[in-house]
């Protein structure tokens, strides 16, 4: 195959090497500064600034024009954009991030080394150009849209897994500079590319090779077989690399063994290219054959031919190092010129079947040359070996350590306002949930939030291009049924509810049942609380609303003689919580159905020997619950949601005892993080407790639950539900949710 048609066929594995200028930084070892010559394309954009290097992303002239003037934002030479100075800081949706140092350039932008400023963790900011001469107004509007609706997927179902891509952190376009920003965490991002290895090292042994390929294609398995979530809301089944090159996989490694990880999806980076280019749509298979050129080329050491200074061609026998019989035979299916494989699940079975040869030399990277050439006496090797298995395990620990960080989860993360969420589709919507479910009194409950404003006004107020309107119905059914019909955009529930297939989440809030007893300094000597010991069991409760326990002495000798009398809200949906999470059995059940039945809206016992549930709004019963025990010597009970009942001091909320489990209490005191106790004066200590956010996140608290947004799969469909979701997690939403009585997702 000739080169123009190779080089057609897979644009970006031809970059111009003979114009390559290396330049090396030795500032953050063991990674090597990225230096890919330009690629098709973007040569045809850059040539219109007449570049001295003819590629102003690597030009010495835009990081001397800082030098002159710190301030330039335009090289001296060309006008092109100049680098960024250090100290620079980029306000992104998910914090604020400041840039340490310039490092180089890679695939379609430039380098920098920098530290987010909230928590100053290590990131690298990779910059993208929509250069003047080459994107006018609207094109540079519509890619800037693009990038921030496009730039960075995850797991749909919010999973963090290390499958080793490296997915952003945050997605920036700017909006005054002809610049766009994507940020990752950590410094994954600075380590070589398969490029610069060559560059430096030459070709890999035929067992390396291997291992690239196992763990390429492991992670072209997961990439695509799986669900992912891009920021634009949308689900998609799948996602095809389509910008697989050299230049798009690096290289983590010590003496012991090495990491290949893949970057720079084309679903982001192919927004850079000339505004006139062939649009391409990037496929599966073709992932399958741009790595049998990457296996092809590291094999070979080279990508021309040093004599011919032709493009090494994988179909001439001539350009083939000595390599085993069946490891050619596999990449040469990878690169279509014999029986192609059907996907990378098929192309990974068949390479495990091929046994690797013995590593008889161990890949390593530095960043000089001839470090690799130099002599070491057996000494050395066992101090060098020690020093290796030392750094493998700093390796391991860190790699632990990144993809178990709480912080790190994407649903730990918060944008600061309701008018900063992105990708938000300007409309007028209709969603949906429950009469009598939490969402709807938290929404409409007047001044929860201010004075005479509910949480609806506020969302409205900011977000005034986008009108939703709530249209509750009596059942959790009808309303998925609606979503799923199309006649609801989305609905708000909880998740204690299972959902068809088709229907996807996001939690934004929490919520859970509380139990309580009459909180009273009137009649200390029966004090409830205190002769609970501030809890209660979900056994005990069970028996408590099945009739099984008709005075509180039955639990033991040592409580109040005192009858019981049992309440329960109105609310459908904490009834049915309660049935699923303390009756949990259809017996009991079925007798706490009869209870609720007998009692035909009686306020009073008639007959001790009886007992019957009543059904009540909350505050009457927080009124009637506390009234009994101080008039009626009644020890009375019961359950609402923490929503309507923190915040009161009438009752206390008991801690809740799960099998052989501790008690947990849903309160804490906010000066010790220590749970409330029947000693804590819950009236005149207002303002010093507040929800414990860890037990409902962690799911401990046996009776909390995530508050979500329920929305279609159908990618067809306006992402609304997702975006709404992704309002109600702002930081502002959070602090509205939290004073209307929801639990928010984590602590500010």
């Amino acid at each position: 195959m000739v080169y123009a048609q190779i080089k057609a066929k897979l644009p970006g594995l031809f970059p111009k090497e003979q114009k390559l200028e290396v330049a090396e930084t030795g500032s953050i070892p063991p990674a090597v500064t990225v230096e890919t010559p330009i690629s098709p394309g973007l040569d045809t954009v850059y040539r219109r600034y007449q570049c001295l290097s003819e590629n102003p992303l690597t030009c010495v002239w835009t990081q001397k024009t800082l030098e002159t003037d710190p301030t330039a934002k335009k090289c001296v030479k060309c006008s092109f954009p100049a680098i960024l100075p250090p100290k620079t800081e980029i306000r992104g949706y998910r914090g604020r991030y400041r840039i340490d140092s310039f490092l180089g350039q890679r695939g379609m932008g430039r380098l920098y080394e920098g530290i987010q400023v909230a928590d100053q963790q290590p990131v690298v900011i990779k910059e993208y150009l929509l250069p003047q001469r080459a994107f006018n107004l609207e094109e540079t509007r519509d890619r800037k849209q693009a990038f921030e609706r496009l730039a960075g997927l995850s797991l749909a179902d919010g999973r963090v897994q290390d499958i080793r891509l490296i997915l952003p952190w945050d997605a920036i376009a700017d909006p005054v500079e002809e610049r766009c920003y994507l940020i990752t965490g950590g410094n994954q991002d600075t380590y070589p590319t398969l490029r610069t290895y060559l560059t430096h090292h030459g070709a890999m042994s035929e067992t390396e090779v291997y291992h690239v390929l196992n763990q390429v294609l492991q992670t072209l398995q997961f990439l695509h077989g799986q669900k992912f979530s891009l920021p634009s809301g949308q689900v998609q089944q799948g996602i095809a690399h389509g910008n697989l090159s050299l230049d798009s996989l690096l290289l983590i490694a010590n003496q012991q063994e090495f990491f290949t990880h893949v970057c720079d999806l084309a679903v982001w980076e192919s927004l850079f290219l000339l505004p006139n280019s062939q649009p391409v749509t990037p496929t599966f298979d073709e992932d399958l054959q741009y790595l049998g050129y990457v296996a092809f080329y590291l094999l070979s050491g080279a990508t021309v031919d040093s004599v011919s200074n032709q493009p090494l061609d994988p179909k001439l026998e001539q350009h083939w190092p000595s390599v085993r019989t069946e490891f050619k035979a596999f990449i040469l299916r990878l690169l279509k010129l014999d029986k192609p494989f059907v996907n990378a699940e098929e192309a990974r079975q068949a390479l495990i079947q091929i046994t690797p040869v013995s590593l008889n030399q161990v890949l390593v990277i530095t960043t000089k040359p001839e470090e690799s050439k130099k002599q070491f006496k057996p000494i050395y090797w066992l101090l060098l070996s020690i020093l290796g298995l030392i750094f493998l395990g700093s390796i391991i620990w860190l790699i632990i350590r990144i993809f178990n960080k709480p912080e790190a989860a994407p649903q730990d993360i918060m944008v600061c306002c309701l008018k900063d969420v992105p990708g938000v589709p300007p409309g007028t919507y209709t969603y949906t949930g429950e009469k009598s479910g939490t969402w709807s009194y938290i929404l409409q409950q007047s001044n929860l939030i201010l004075q005479d404003k509910t949480l609806e006004d506020k969302l409205k107020e900011n977000q005034p291009k986008l009108e939703i309107y709530y249209q509750p119905e009596e059942e959790l059914k009808q309303a998925i049924a609606k979503v799923q019909s199309g006649k609801s955009d989305f609905a708000v529930t909880n998740l204690v509810n299972q959902f068809p297939d088709q229907i996807r989440y996001k939690e934004f809030a929490y919520d859970g049942l509380v139990v309580f007893v009459a909180f009273s300094y009137y009649k200390r000597e029966q004090n409830l609380p205190k002769a609970l010991n501030g809890q209660i069991s979900i056994e005990q409760l069970r028996d408590l609303y099945t009739g099984k326990i008709k005075n509180w002495n039955q639990i033991n000798s040592k409580l109040p003689n005192l009858p019981v009398k049992l309440y329960m809200p109105m609310e459908e949906e904490a009834e049915n919580i309660f049935k699923e999470r303390v009756l949990k059995d259809h017996n009991a059940i079925s007798t706490f159905t009869k209870l609720q039945q007998q009692n035909q809206q009686q306020d009073t016992f008639t007959d001790n020997s009886s007992i019957k549930i009543t059904r009540l709004p909350t505050l009457e019963m927080l009124r009637r619950v506390l009234q009994e025990f101080e008039k009626e010597d009644i020890g009375s009970i019961g359950f609402a949601t923490l929503s309507q009942v923190f915040g009161q001091c009438s009752v206390y909320p008991l801690a809740v005892v799960a099998g052989n489990k501790q008690a947990v209490q849903s309160l804490v005191q906010n000066d010790t993080n220590k749970a409330i106790d029947p000693n804590t004066d819950l009236c005149n200590d207002k303002g010093s407790y507040s929800p414990n956010i860890q037990v409902f996140k962690t799911g401990s608290y046996p009776l909390s639950y995530p508050i979500v947004v329920i929305y279609p799969g159908d990618n067809s469909r306006p992402a609304i539900g997702q975006k709404f979701a992704d309002m109600l997690k702002t930081e502002e939403a959070q602090n509205l949710l939290q004073q209307a009585g929801l639990v928010p997702l984590q602590k500010k």
